[in-house]
């Protein structure tokens, strides 16, 4: 089935029903559309993208644009044609917009006018692209206005019959190991995932999902599959410069639903503290659920969260290969009862771990996280030497590290490449960062290795203190001996901000470069 069908389906069955809120906090704008006027709206962008531009099914169309309305149904218009949508990361920058069109050969580009600057002195570089469709106020020369695509009079149904395998979208990794890694998804992954996360979180159609962090992002993606697929409502918040503006949304809109990252968790967390943010000024009684992930969440933010919000804290894990956000899960009853677990499998999925042999590892002992589920990718494009290594037998191999207790409930330990070796010992950096962010003065941490001549590499850990506290050397690592066995311990502290992507993954390779100038080999991936 193709997965732009739902929005069909509520648009029939569902006419009036809110689908989606906009909302722009700076502006006090606010803006909706039903189930009906959503479908309407997919159906002129795509019948133009089809009769005007010629854009038909296997086609591929970049996609680059903040979160709104028109990111939504442009992105459905694609998928309901067929065509397989590229959405990028709102930071890339000129070569990196370069390097994704190589990788898929795109015939059209749907661009917010904010990143006319960036696409401008690269826009006769990418030479697949014949139409580049410019969505604002300003629209670049030669460009079509999107605005011709929204008042268009044909809203006959676009839907394509697809068949399940068909790619509906290439999803960049996000570079924390390097460069973007381009992976394929089908109308089959997608629906699984829509399936797996909405019997796992007991999605209603009555539910409210406030959608904040990037939409280009697998992860968020991922998790508003079930609420399109149930026919909920879907609030977007266009900006997040203040941390109130995420409760404001949450009370106002009477969200049930939300994802968090670290940094977001931190932020909320510190104004709460500073009284920034008084909960109690808010009516936050339809907030059911917060899930946390994206990276391993430090105890003591955890403990935090599940202390002070109003609603159940749920720790998951996921990644873009394996069908994103919610292929784990951890009930709220159970984050604090299990320190640092992310439970275990939610519906869909079969997991284990595995030694370097393949071999299965009993519980307390790490291993490589394989899984096999029908959510997962089809590959990564143009590269089927990386899908190898990754897709064996059915199984998708994560290189992230975990272990299990004797319930089977699961631990990350660290990624693959992370782990520092030091005289022979194995060190997982995520044991350290976890016991640093118990100090009260530090906001995040990150542990990298840096090179040894004796030792081949000890730990440095990268601290970034809250507003207004200070800290030396001397005391992180006296505070680190209070946590930790002597060979764990930070070795060099540098005091900086902690380098993380715009959905909070530790960028470990970039930090690696700037502290130790070392530079890291990565494979072509075209």
């Amino acid at each position: 089935m193709n997965y732009a069908n739902y929005a069909c389906l509520h648009a029939r069955n569902l006419p009036e029903k809110i689908c989606l809120i906009e909302r722009t906090p700076t502006t006090g704008q606010r803006r909706t559309l039903t189930w009906k006027a959503f479908n309407q709206s997919i159906n002129r962008v795509a019948n133009y993208l089809h009769k005007e531009l010629g854009i038909q099914q296997g086609d591929y169309v970049m996609h680059l644009q903040n979160n709104s309305l028109e990111w939504l149904i442009s992105y459905y218009a694609i998928i309901k044609l067929g065509a397989v949508v590229v959405p990028l990361n709102f930071r890339f920058v000129g070569s990196d917009i370069k390097y994704a069109a190589n990788v898929s050969s795109p015939k059209a580009f749907f661009l917010g006018s904010e990143f006319l600057p960036v696409v401008e002195p690269v826009r006769e570089e990418l030479t697949t692209v014949k139409n580049f469709i410019c969505v604002g106020d300003t629209v670049g020369e030669g460009m079509i206005d999107y605005r011709e695509l929204e008042s268009y009079d044909d809203v006959s149904e676009a839907l394509v019959d697809v068949d399940s395998d068909t790619d509906l979208a290439m999803m960049f990794t996000s570079g924390t190991t390097g460069k973007p890694k381009p992976v394929l998804h089908t109308h089959f992954s997608l629906n699984h995932t829509a399936i797996g996360n909405g019997m796992s979180y007991f999605v209603e159609k009555n539910d409210n999902y406030l959608l904040f962090l990037p939409l280009y992002h697998s992860g968020t993606m991922f998790l508003w599959a079930p609420f399109y697929a149930t026919g909920a409502t879907g609030t977007i918040l266009r900006e997040i410069k203040d941390p109130k503006w995420i409760i404001e949304a949450l009370a106002e809109e009477k969200a049930t639903d939300v994802l968090f990252v670290v940094p977001i968790a931190i932020a909320i967390l510190n104004a709460i503290d500073k009284g920034d943010i008084k909960l109690e000024e808010y009516d936050l009684s339809a907030w059911r659920y917060m899930e946390i992930g994206a990276q391993p969440v430090p105890f003591d933010v955890m403990k935090r969260l599940v202390d002070i919000l109003p609603c159940g804290v749920s720790n998951i894990y996921g990644i873009t290969e394996g069908g994103g956000g919610g292929t784990f899960n951890l009930y709220p009853e159970e984050v604090l009862e299990r320190p640092g677990s992310i439970g275990k499998p939610t519906f869909g999925v079969d997991a284990r771990l595995v030694d370097f042999s393949g071999n299965e590892v009993p519980p307390g002992e790490v291993g490589e996280l394989i899984f096999k589920t029908p959510r997962m990718m089809k590959g990564y494009y143009g590269n089927p030497e990386m899908t190898a290594e990754t897709l064996k037998d059915g199984w998708l191999y994560t290189g992230d590290l975990l272990k299990t207790d004797d319930d089977g409930y699961y631990y990350i330990v660290d990624r693959k490449k992370d782990m520092i070796t030091s005289g022979g010992e194995n060190i997982f950096p995520v044991e350290i960062e976890d016991a640093l962010m118990e100090h009260p003065d530090i906001d995040d941490v990150a542990c990298i290795g840096a090179p040894d001549e004796r030792l081949v590499e000890v730990v440095m850990a990268i601290v970034q203190l809250k507003e207004g506290r200070t800290m030396t050397e001397e005391e992180v690592i006296e505070f680190a001996k209070t946590k930790l066995s002597t060979y764990k311990l930070p070795r060099v502290v540098k005091f900086d901000q902690v380098m993380r992507n715009p959905t909070g993954k530790l960028m470990k390779p970039q930090m690696r470069e700037k502290y130790t100038g070392r530079k890291e080999a990565f494979k072509s991936l075209v």
